[in-house]
């Protein structure tokens, strides 16, 4: 029996659960929001698996189609009467396509006759959240008619469920902004209960940790797909990724025993040069969207907690591509200075710039000097009490040439200072 009807004037189907799936839809907060920084990477990893020139993500709204990435052209919106993926959402399973002008489906749209595209071959993948409904597609597409193998199928299959749990990670970012709000609210209670806070940073671990498993096991699959270990830059797709989350999962995992412990930091030697890098390859997506060039170290091995070091590299760098100044190429480096008694990290921008009154001020919890740019106020603050953990020192400096350096002194410890002042 089929889940779908056709209703008039439209020209789409609309599938029985269209309120509850729209309802799900907006409940993830991407329709009309800034682009997911993960989603490029995949689109493009899935045109490398199916061995065509073009893939996208769309999204499927009550009256459109949105592209929220895309590889092989520029992403665009379009009615829903005019999707493709409209129609292929409501079928019972992938739909895989060797020549549209020679489906019925598909023979008559615009996309096919010429009007908007000449689709040829077309394939998509159903996006459908936990309770099943499906909110749009992963679609590879070509202008050429051909087929795919099955493990091509299947890699499409995998990488549409890697689509969902970057949009799942995305939904939890955005119920931790809320979570943030509230504790502005409420901040006044929360700073005489340090135990609330603990329990807070735990709980979000703890569920953060739901979909990257999601995202580590679909990637750890998908590196064994020999169309994907063949292809050289499949495989590098694969590998950084695999890398990445399992960093992620890593911190998570470190937060989850830091919160357990009652927040004492756990101080060990740890290379800055190595947690710098793996920093700016995490977040290489936004210095890439920045088009920001980093150059890193060489850093010293100093004395200090690994997963609050590299939150405080990451937010640094972070505040320095965010607050780049738009009229010259974004430049940003990280260097160390020795004395006897402690390592000194700079990190230096030449972004717009802190003005000098307003330096102590935005190392304060929720405090955002400029409110036309995206964030929580939180991220400062947050290095300051990592700095304070580590009776370390931070000063906020003028870049030569415009631009902020920040200057964090991490002490040496006692016996290496001693061993020091004797020789």
């Amino acid at each position: 029996m089929s889940t779908s009807a056709f209703i008039e004037p439209k020209s789409f189907p609309i599938p029985d659960d269209e309120q509850e799936r729209l309802r799900s839809l907006a409940g993830y907060g991407i329709v009309g929001g800034p682009p997911l920084p993960d989603l490029p990477s995949v689109v493009e990893l899935a045109a490398y698996v199916c061995g065509v020139p073009n893939a996208v993500v769309n999204i499927i709204s009550a009256t459109q189609q949105i592209q929220m990435a895309a590889f092989g052209f520029e992403a665009n919106t379009c009615s829903r009467e005019d999707s493709m993926c409209a129609i292929s959402m409501v079928e019972p399973e992938t739909v895989v396509v060797r020549d549209a002008t020679q489906d019925p489906r598909f023979a008559g749209n615009p996309f096919v006759t010429g009007e908007i595209d000449d689709v040829r071959f077309y394939a998509s993948a159903q996006l459908r959240d936990r309770d099943g409904h499906v909110l749009g597609t992963l679609c590879v597409f070509d202008s050429e008619p051909h087929d795919l193998s099955a493990e091509q199928r299947e890699g499409l299959d995998k990488l549409a469920k890697m689509v969902m749990d970057v949009m799942e990670l995305h939904r939890h970012g955005q119920m931790l902004e809320q979570a943030l709000d509230k504790v502005h609210r409420t901040s006044r209670e929360l700073q005489r209960s340090n135990s609330s806070l603990q329990h807070f940073a735990g709980q979000v671990s703890h569920d953060l940790k739901n979909p990257l498993t999601g995202v580590l096991g679909f990637v750890a699959m998908l590196s064994e797909i020999p169309a994907v270990a063949a292809d050289p830059d499949a495989k590098r797709c694969v590998d950084r990724a695999l890398s990445s989350a399992t960093r992620m999962w890593r911190m998570i995992e470190d937060v989850l025993s830091h919160a357990s412990l009652g927040g004492r930091p756990s101080f060990t030697e740890v290379s800055l040069d190595a947690i710098a890098r793996q920093v700016v390859e995490d977040i290489g997506t936004a210095i890439a969207a920045s088009q920001a060039e980093v150059e890193v170290g060489p850093l010293p091995t100093v004395v200090g907690d690994a997963t609050q070091l590299r939150v405080l590299i990451q937010n640094m760098v972070s505040n320095s591509l965010k607050f780049r100044d738009r009229g010259r190429d974004c430049r940003i480096s990280l260097t160390a200075d020795e004395s006897e008694t402690g390592w000194t990290l700079n990190i230096a921008d030449n972004g717009i710039g802190i003005p000098a009154q307003d330096r102590p001020r935005v190392l304060e919890m929720f405090t955002r000097l400029r409110t036309d740019i995206e964030g929580s106020g939180i991220g400062l603050a947050t290095c300051q009490r990592i700095v304070e953990a580590h009776d370390a020192t931070l000063v906020i400096a003028e870049t030569p040439g415009g631009g902020t350096t920040m200057r964090i002194t991490l002490p040496k410890p006692a016996d290496q200072v001693r061993l020091a002042l004797v020789s």
